[in-house]
């Protein structure tokens, strides 16, 4: 066994496995596409915990196919072929569907054919567990196989249409991202929200999109031999910026930025909108965070591609200061693209004039676009934008 194979084995393992057997065969090394294969070196696909609904009161269940309900102690509670579209809701202890109450807190649904359950109208391979919460409420927690859910999540994320290298970038990105998730939320109720990664079940899937999936199935990104979090965004503007700059993680070359001269085709390249102030101050104070009559907002500390980490808001209570992105989210990232931006008092509303969309921080999937264009491979982009990874096959 090599030094390098062993010192992977020993620190890459542990944090992905989670339970997972590995395998004792070891074949030697080989690298094909600048992959590192070493044949595998987990036995099966890992599994993922989806969070789909949170603290709801009332969600909407149809289910095709044979299926089975089982409890938290995995007993069986019903069989059956088929089931209506129906109301979940949990009350007293108990779980509703439809005109059945079931006296578990905690019930599996599973279904044999391929897509087969349905809720809120999104159908989903893997199996569901519907939990209930306080107060008569229930959160459902999506238990799939991770390239079942990274096929889910590619069409998601990128436009189906675009260039196949990519779309194979993006697919190692998102399997990177989940299985950093995975590692670090093994112990928790789920791994991955919908907020995290664009995911819509099986409509996200299409044959060309499950055939990139395939061909890059297994194939994770590590710096040292560790997985990191794989962060992505539409458009960078220019310059991609350090994870520690936006997000306040431990800067690493992965994720220190780089420049990017790729994205110049983006609609979001530059961009100007008007927000009404007094919309801003609903946003916030939605958020417990008080501010009245807002006369400017201005970003504070740029990074090398001019987002910036803390935004500085004036107004009738002084001036405040806030973590950019934070901002960025609360107004809402489909109006405010992005933290890169100048800004003017314009009467009753604040024009914000910048260039990119979103928070700037890894691969940059306009400028992913352009390279595959260009005819840049997909382990290229993503040596690019993830400056000295290494590409490793795990399973």
């Amino acid at each position: 066994m090599g030094r390098a194979l062993l010192f992977m084995i020993t620190t890459l393992l542990p944090a992905l496995s989670a339970g997972i057997p590995l395998s004792c065969q070891r074949g030697t090394i080989v690298v094909q596409d600048d992959v590192l294969d070493y044949g595998p070196l987990l036995d099966k696909t890992p599994v993922v915990r989806v969070l789909l609904i949170n603290d709801k009161r009332e969600a909407q269940l149809a289910i095709s196919g044979c299926y089975q309900i089982t409890g938290s102690l995995m007993n069986i509670i019903e069989q059956g072929q088929g089931l209506q579209k129906c109301t979940i809701a949990a009350s007293d202890g108990g779980i509703i569907l439809g005109n059945k109450r079931y006296n578990n807190s905690e019930l599996r649904i599973t279904s044999q054919q391929d897509g087969g359950i349905e809720l809120n109208n999104v159908r989903y391979r893997g199996e569901i567990r519907i939990l209930q919460q306080f107060n008569n409420k229930f959160s459902v927690i999506e238990e799939i196989n991770l390239e079942d859910f990274i096929a889910g999540v590619l069409g998601s994320e990128m436009p189906p249409s675009w260039n196949e290298d990519a779309l194979r970038a993006q697919a190692v990105t998102a399997r990177t991202y989940a299985m950093y998730k995975k590692k670090m939320r093994r112990d928790d109720v789920y791994h991955l929200d919908m907020l995290e990664l664009a995911y819509k079940g099986v409509a996200g899937e299409t044959a060309r999109l499950s055939k990139i999936v395939r061909e890059t199935k297994g194939v994770v990104m590590v710096f040292n031999w560790n997985i990191f979090p794989a962060y992505f965004h539409s458009t960078c503007g220019g310059h991609t910026e350090d994870v520690n700059h936006v997000f306040g993680k431990n800067s690493i070359p992965p994720l220190g930025g780089v420049t990017c001269n790729y994205c110049n085709n983006s609609k979001h390249s530059s961009w100007s909108i008007d927000i009404r102030k007094a919309e801003i101050e609903k946003k916030l104070r939605e958020a417990n965070v008080y501010v009245s009559n807002i006369s400017a907002v201005k970003v504070i500390n740029p990074g090398a591609g001019a987002h910036g980490s803390k935004v500085e808001i004036t107004s009738a209570s002084g001036r405040k200061e806030m973590n950019a992105n934070d901002f960025r989210l609360l107004v809402g990232p489909n109006y405010l693209f992005s933290t890169a931006f100048d800004s003017r008092s314009n009467g009753k509303s604040i024009t914000f004039s910048g260039k990119g969309w979103g928070h700037g921080v890894g691969l940059c999937q306009y400028g992913a676009q352009s390279m595959a264009q260009k005819g840049f491979p997909w382990t290229a982009i993503l040596k690019h934008y993830y400056p000295k990874i290494e590409l490793v096959r795990v399973y």
